[in-house]
């Protein structure tokens, strides 16, 4: 395949190596999974008995070692060809990982050992195959600056209640990174997170996802009910209503891993419609070979974009990417945070808007077969739609957020800085 990513350190190579047999094996039963709208316990099963869980765990944890963002997005976009329920729920739990090694190398650098040893834990739990985490922070009329979700201080700690939607993954998940609303001692409003284990009092996953792709994915709503949280597992990430650029320019990368997933779906439905207009002996038609190539420009342009957004993130001197944390020493500003939130929504977007137009096309150029439900191509045309709804950052979203900052403007204020 032309211009197809490349992982480029040696941790990411293995996984790749491993992304692309984990996807021959689940594309054996997508089609079973989508049309009975089931979530795939089976290829969550194998990716912790490999230690595909485990890709950025530190090896001496017990993990692979993985740190590169752009080798990230290469395996997520392999196993993205195959299925896109089981990639998009496992994204959320590698760059997560990612996270948790980030927090670590920060405690360990600050000499803080409580927070130390709680992420060593999580950490080798992550290693042996023990622990799959998901996300459940949306919420219906939130964002990102918000949420309805409150943590009420208690005794030793917090009570949660909220309810979320959009948690994908949860059916296996053992952790689910949570985000409520909370008033701190100076009565200011504030966001807090944790790392929430399903296996305590207070948490209910509804079992009630029912979209129109993405079928297997589990995403469904989850219920919290007088939660509680311990106060060395709760963590305050920032002023409620809004932005958090340090934290939101760390996380760039699951934007990008999570637009990778939608690079694979749109890399397979062009290979399935090529391989047939060839296999009928329809190349020599002009349409055909139009369609084709405005297939294969978009095609390209979107690997490029994604790699070279992902090797951004890897490379900027300006975030101290492994400590975790936006570098005050770099003098980095928020509107310089903003701008590397920004290069991620712009590769996001055009890859979620393009992979939509690659698997219409497809579908185009296979022909009716490509319509019917049992098609692999009617799957990968109702998966791919989700794209542009993806948070953070959605469609309408990135384009508010790209344009004010392009344009001098500081989303938290609305005023050129």
């Amino acid at each position: 395949m032309e211009f197809e990513l490349q992982p480029v350190t040696e941790p990411g190579r293995q996984m790749v190596d491993l992304a692309e047999k984990h996807a021959a094996d689940f594309a054996t039963r997508a089609a079973e999974h989508d049309r009975d709208g089931t979530f795939a316990f089976e290829n969550v099963v194998e990716m912790r008995n490999s230690g595909f869980v485990a890709a950025a765990v530190p090896r001496d944890l017990g993990g692979m070692g993985v740190t590169s963002v752009h080798d990230s997005i290469v395996a997520m976009s392999r196993l993205g060809r195959a299925e896109g329920s089981t990639p998009l729920a496992f994204t959320m739990h590698l760059f997560r990982t990612l996270g948790l090694v980030r927090g670590l190398q920060t405690a360990t650098a600050n000499g803080n050992q409580t927070r130390q040893t709680r992420l060593e834990g999580v950490l080798k739990k992550i290693g042996t195959g023990e622990l799959v985490i998901t996300v459940a922070n949306s919420e219906r009329g939130a964002d990102i600056r918000t949420s309805r979700t409150t943590a009420t201080r208690v005794e030793g700690g917090w009570l949660f209640n909220g309810n979320k939607t959009f948690a994908t993954g949860s059916p296996a998940a053992d952790l689910l990174a949570v985000r409520a609303r909370y008033e701190n001692e100076k009565g200011e409003l504030r966001l807090g997170t944790t790392m929430a284990p399903v296996d305590r009092p207070g948490v209910e996953i509804m079992n009630n996802w029912d979209g129109l792709g993405m079928r297997a994915s589990g995403s469904h709503d989850v219920v919290f009910t007088d939660y509680f949280v311990p106060e060395d597992e709760f963590d305050d990430i920032g002023e409620f209503g809004k932005f958090n650029s340090p934290l939101l320019a760390l996380a760039s990368g699951s934007s990008l891993g999570l637009a990778s997933v939608f690079l694979g779906i749109a890399e397979s439905a062009n290979e399935i419609a090529v391989n047939s207009i060839m296999e009928r002996g329809a190349a020599n038609y002009p349409m055909n070979q139009a369609t084709t190539a405005e297939n294969e420009i978009d095609l390209t342009a979107m690997r490029g974009i994604l790699s070279r957004a992902a090797h951004s993130i890897d490379e900027d001197a300006r975030v101290n990417y492994a400590a975790g944390s936006v570098s005050s020493r770099d003098g980095m500003s928020e509107m310089e945070a903003f701008r590397i939130i920004k290069n991620s929504a712009v590769a996001k977007k055009f890859v979620m808007d393009h992979s939509g137009k690659i698997v219409d096309r497809a579908i185009t150029l296979f022909g009716g077969g490509g319509f019917m439900n049992n098609s692999v191509l009617a799957r990968l045309y109702r998966d791919v739609r989700a794209g542009p709804l993806m948070q953070p950052w959605a469609s309408n979203q990135a384009i508010e957020l790209i344009g004010k900052v392009a344009l001098g403007l500081n989303p938290n204020k609305g005023q050129p800085k």
